[in-house]
């Protein structure tokens, strides 16, 4: 065989035994960033092909592994942010679709959409899921994809955040 063949072999068994290195350390980084699999993987084959691009600058091949975790966290947390700043983004046109729809609303239900506003995420579905839907704790997790005991914990914050919300006069209160 000609040397540059085996040359180039080596160098493609190498970019390979690299990726797979990257993959692995990269994707259980991101696994336990994210708690996502689908999200850890992609965030994996993203570090795997910076690896395979900034191979030859790294200069110390032996800190492989810590290169490849800063370079995880730093591409989950890139990740995290672009996924905030699209949901920031459907939640105000979902907001505004409400607002449109607002008025066609029981005026029940339109009470307690208000009432649960100021609270967060989870705990405006948990509350939602509870008062509206009637399920129970463990019906409740499996929605939000968590634990009981999560569940009856958001349950009780928020029952507290309203309770707390209730008994505080507004400022236009005169009591």
């Amino acid at each position: 065989m000609p040397p540059t063949r085996t040359s180039g072999h080596a160098e493609s068994a190498a970019q390979h035994a690299l990726a797979d290195r990257a993959l692995a350390v990269a994707y259980r980084t991101a696994l336990g960033i994210t708690r996502d699999p689908h999200l850890a993987g992609d965030i994996a084959q993203d570090v795997a092909i910076k690896a395979l691009r900034h191979a030859s600058s790294l200069r110390e091949p032996r800190a492989l592994d810590a290169w490849l975790h800063r370079t995880t966290v730093r591409t989950a947390i890139d990740q995290y942010r672009r996924r905030e700043r699209q949901r920031t983004a459907d939640t105000r046109y979902v907001e505004d679709a409400a607002h449109a729809h607002a008025e066609q609303l029981d005026p029940g239900l339109r009470s307690v959409i208000e009432l649960l506003a100021p609270l967060p995420y989870r705990q405006r579905a948990a509350m939602t899921l509870r008062y509206v839907h009637d399920l129970t704790d463990r019906e409740i997790a499996r929605a939000l994809g968590c634990r009981t005991g999560t569940a009856r914990s958001l349950l009780s914050r928020a029952t507290a955040a309203l309770r707390a919300e209730i008994a505080t006069p507004s400022p236009k209160d005169p009591r």
